[in-house]
């Protein structure tokens, strides 16, 4: 019941944090950054790498139980969630570097994306230690990429 209670705490947190990139202020003030920003800018690229890494550790686990939809099916859904954040940020930085704004539809797809990391997280469990540390540590590393897309989003104006 406390594991419950604390993974959809963190479910509530994750989605709330994720939704604000939607309300990210224009493009066009975000192309300059300060060291907070620079940093923020630099944590997302790092956290959202490590995510698709740890999923992908994921995918090889075999005593993974899903609640509500197959174990195969929250992994391909991991899986493209992370892969679509981490094209999405690819794309903004891309963007900066050549001096465009990023779009607001690039920076929605970042926090789409790691929506559905989120859910297909919340659906899957482990009686297996390893494999419970793996879900634990993508946990950890979503909260951590939606903390430095709000970084990015608070820091870079």
């Amino acid at each position: 019941m406390v594991r419950l209670f604390a993974v959809a705490a963190l479910s509530a947190y994750v989605v709330g944090t994720i939704s604000i990139f939607a309300n990210a202020a224009p493009a066009t003030r975000r192309q300059l950054g300060n060291l907070e920003c620079n940093i923020a800018r630099g944590e997302i690229v790092f956290h959202v790498a490590q995510l698709a890494a740890t999923v992908n550790s994921l995918a090889n686990a075999t005593d993974l139980m899903a609640a509500n939809s197959t174990t195969d099916a929250d992994i391909q859904a991991m899986q493209t969630g992370a892969q679509g954040a981490g094209a999405a940020v690819k794309q903004i930085l891309l963007g900066l570097i050549n001096g465009d704004p990023a779009t607001p539809e690039l920076r929605d797809s970042v926090g789409k994306n790691l929506t559905v990391v989120n859910f297909a997280l919340l659906d899957l469990s482990s009686k297996d230690n390893t494999t419970s540390v793996l879900l634990a540590q993508a946990n950890t590393e979503l909260t951590n990429a939606a903390l430095a897309g709000n970084g990015v989003l608070n820091n870079c104006k």
